[in-house]
């Protein structure tokens, strides 16, 4: 897949991708790109990467996408870099639950998206605007 066109507005970027698996890995290397030639340490940058990947394949796998007329469906990711903070957002259509830790056994395969996230930012949460949600999570550069 190619990469799809990035608003900018001052730090802030956002760029929609479609509802698809092959979506995660250009959302990730687009964020690396951008993080690394603001020239972000290493660290950030690959937290960075782990949250955009968890998030994305969570909006993928488990909500509806962002609908527009005439468009096609869609996965909005935003990031901004704001040392010593980077925020990144993954807006989708919502799904049947809303978005939270899972308690995974050991045995399970899925479920611990979200538990990585908390591991690795300082915050996130979850919101809501209609009928899209926005989950995001705070990575920090010390």
């Amino acid at each position: 897949m190619g990469r799809p066109p990035v608003n900018v507005r001052g730090r802030c970027r956002a760029a929609e991708f479609p509802s698809e698996p092959s979506s995660v890995p250009a959302a990730r290397h687009l964020v690396r790109d951008d993080l690394a030639k603001r020239k972000l340490p290493t660290r950030v940058i690959e937290d960075s990467m782990l949250v955009v990947s968890e998030l994305m394949t969570n909006a993928v796998r488990h909500a509806q996408p962002l609908r527009t007329p005439g468009q096609d469906d869609a996965v909005r990711l935003r990031w901004t870099a704001d040392p010593p903070r980077v925020w990144i957002g993954v807006t989708d259509g919502g799904g049947r639950d809303r978005p939270h830790v899972e308690s995974a056994d050991v045995a399970d395969i899925g479920g611990r998206g979200l538990a990585v996230v908390q591991a690795l930012a300082i915050d996130w949460g979850v919101t809501t605007v209609g009928h899209e949600i926005t989950v995001y999570a705070v990575v920090t550069t010390t």
